[in-house]
């Protein structure tokens, strides 16, 4: 092999190693008698000075030998892992990273610093340089990096490969439905419909496994946001626990990497502008420890993804004030704006709430960007809000971005491809629940309740266009949670999957097309851009949604920061319950095979002490990993253990204080079923001792 293979060789496996380590070293830090984390940690430094010998790297070797050399006397007894030495490690990480990456590009970085890190991982450093080193820098926020747990037998090929193979499969598929329209034209031939047939099955399985190639588990970008949150945390002197569910969904490669940065950006507004510091969380009668919490789920073709926190919300009224000042929305406008069309301000374009200017965008700033990212996907987002309580942001994320769902639409003679992932419902204009209202220049629909701001496609187009209404054919299309419009078209002719090609850019500026595509009949066709047509005439705005809800009545927002919040969960039976979030400390994970059990209960030693573990008796936990709600209530705390945590829901009902059964105080309805609510005071009264008060 020749010697330039050999090092993109050592490139390649440095950095899998690297994406192997990006949340290793968090989740060792908080479980430092984690052995297997530690020996993972520890090949890793001891592979790569392995591989610097060979190459003659000097500076790779004695920085991943001072690492060996500190991981080995955590392993042989003789250290105990603290934060600086985590902390030390994650530095020189970072270092053996930046290093390769110079290594590939054949480019030089200063040598300044590397002692100083060898330094920092001293038994007990105490000198200045060496405490700096110990916590991470604004550097480290950008090093953050991936990592893949699954192992499995696997070459490298070239991503450009994977993506001409991928857009050879598409245009396979265009030349299959070109071949299906003569075929229909010409009639039925059973010589030619068998083979027809098996054609297209063996395609679909080809264009599956072709999609399959270039797709991730969400854990590739879920692994490295532990190292960002503490990082940032520590930047800020917040203390964050991130919380991540969904690991196991499947984005295309490309959509991973089109959501990286909105999603990061969104995170970092989270911890920096959302949660608290300490002593405001506590003025406010919080834990100290704020919570961000990220999912993925997968619905059909679609990906729900959710980021919230539970800081202090967003002030609604102070974000209209400064959309005021902004020329952003008028004085009249703010008025007649509901709270949710308040929040999505965030979305506009310049609207900062900052009261200073920081390292950190205010809330806002930058969201339009976020906001413009997403959609640019096929993409749509949205926020929710409760002041005091947090901030939930939603995205909903096509599935792929090589073959797409759309429907083929009619607009006085010419033919247009639009995505379906955002289309709720087509209405036909006789339907007779169909109502219109023309205010001022606008035409609104009626519709189920709802009156939802309308354009006609010609009218955006410019084209002359002599169907009456009533013989129109409505697109409703949901842009967010709280954002609907329709589109007028003269009708819906198909709808297939397509793949969409760029076009030149002059004619992507006019914002009313995102690309082209060939129909099943070969005729090339315009992708509309839904949603920069609806932003550009005023029926969806960048900050808010004109659609209003009729004869529905809202709850004020003091009714919403009274809610009350559960989380809800799986026992160890098997059951749904719910538990009061105002109860719930933490949530904490420790290993299985450290409980001692016992015939009236189990014990594991949590936070150096030995703790009683409620909701576990002497069964065995069906998993490896055990998660446990720490409970607190007036000086005392417990622990309960459970299967799983599936949501954090509001309650619209008050509790039903009618139960008989044990540590069940009474039934709530969660989601239109009845959920049994467990009894948090006689959790801690069974299993409970005095708080540890940890030291900050």
């Amino acid at each position: 092999m020749h010697m330039d293979d050999l090092l993109a060789e050592f490139v390649a496996e440095t950095r899998e190693m690297l994406e192997a380590l990006g949340s290793e070293l968090v989740a060792w830090e908080s479980e430092p008698e984690d052995r297997e984390r530690l020996d993972v940690i520890f090949r890793f430094v001891h592979t790569v000075k392995g591989n610097c010998g060979f190459f003659d790297f000097p500076r790779l070797e004695s920085l991943s030998h001072a690492a060996e050399d500190a991981l080995g006397e955590v392993r042989s007894g003789r250290r105990i892992a603290d934060e600086n030495l985590v902390s030390a490690v994650l530095a020189i990480i970072d270092r053996i990273g930046a290093l390769t990456d110079a290594v590939e590009a054949g480019e030089e970085v200063a040598q300044e610093g590397d002692q100083a890190l060898i330094n920092a991982l001293a038994h007990d450093p105490d000198s200045a340089e060496a405490a700096a080193l110990a916590k991470p820098t604004g550097g480290a926020l950008s090093e953050v990096r991936n990592r893949q747990v699954a192992v499995q037998r696997s070459i490298r090929l070239p991503v450009d490969l994977l993506d001409r193979m991928m857009s050879g499969v598409s245009d396979l598929v265009l030349a299959r439905n070109d071949l299906a329209r003569v075929l229909r034209e010409v009639g039925s031939d059973p010589r030619v419909d068998g083979p027809f047939e098996r054609m297209t099955s063996i395609l679909d399985d080809v264009r599956d496994a072709a999609t399959r190639m270039r797709m991730q588990r969400i854990e590739f970008l879920f692994s490295a946001l532990p190292r960002l949150v503490r990082d940032l945390g520590q930047e800020l002197g917040k203390q964050v626990m991130v919380d991540l569910e969904g690991q196991d969904v499947e984005l295309d490669r490309e959509m991973i990497e089109s959501i990286r940065d909105p999603l990061t950006h969104i995170i970092r507004n989270a911890i920096g502008h959302g949660l608290e510091c300490p002593a405001e969380r506590r003025e406010a009668g919080k834990r100290e420890i704020g919570v961000v919490s990220v999912s993925a789920r997968q619905a059909g073709n679609q990906i729900f993804l959710v980021v919230s926190d539970d800081g202090r919300g967003i002030d609604a009224d102070k974000l209209v004030e400064k959309a005021v000042e902004a020329g952003i929305v008028t004085e009249q406008d703010a008025v007649e704006m509901e709270t949710a069309e308040k929040h999505n301000l965030i979305f506009a374009a310049g609207l900062s709430t900052a009261a200073e200017v920081t390292s950190l965008s205010g809330r806002g700033v930058g969201m339009d960007v976020v906001r413009s990212n997403i959609e640019r996907i096929g993409g749509t987002i949205g926020v929710s809000s409760n002041v005091g309580e947090g901030t939930t942001i939603f995205m909903r994320l096509p599935l792929t971005l090589s073959i797409i769902a759309t429907l083929t639409v009619k607009s006085v003679g010419q033919r247009f491809a639009m995505p379906r992932s955002g289309v709720e419902e087509v209405i036909y204009g006789g339907d007779p629940d169909l109502g219109y209202t023309e205010i001022g220049d606008g035409l609104f629909i009626n519709f189920r309740g709802s009156r939802i701001p309308c354009i006609a496609l010609s009218d955006v187009l410019g084209q002359e266009n002599d169907l009456p209404v009533t013989r129109r054919t409505f697109i409703v299309i949901r842009h967010s949670p709280t954002e609907i419009s329709a589109i007028a078209v003269d009708k819906v002719l198909d709808h297939d999957e397509a793949v969409i090609k760029p076009i030149a850019p002059a004619v992507t500026n006019t914002r009313l097309y995102t690309g082209a595509t060939l129909l099943s009949d070969g005729t090339p066709v315009l992708a509309l851009d839904i949603n920069s047509i609806a932003v550009d005439h005023d029926i969806v705005t960048d900050g808010r949604s004109r659609a209003v809800t009729v004869d529905v009545e809202q709850a004020s927002d003091a009714d919403r920061v009274e809610a009350v919040r559960v989380m809800l969960f799986i026992d160890q039976d098997g059951q749904q319950r719910a538990v009061e979030m105002d109860r719930v400390e933490r949530i904490e994970t420790i290993d299985s095979a450290t409980i001692e059990r016992h015939a009236d209960a189990s014990r594991a030693v949590i936070d150096g002490r030995m703790r009683v573990l409620g909701g576990l008796g002497t069964s065995e936990p069906d998993r490896e990993r055990l998660r446990l709600l720490r409970l607190r209530a007036d000086g005392r705390e417990a622990f309960f253990a459970v299967r799983a945590i599936i949501d954090v829901a509001p309650l619209k009902d008050p509790i039903k204080d009618d139960a008989s059964e044990p540590l069940t105080r009474g039934y709530v309805v969660v989601n239109e079923r009845p959920t049994p609510l467990l009894d948090a005071d006689a959790v801690i009264a069974d299993w409970g001792d005095a708080c540890h008060e940890e030291t900050h």
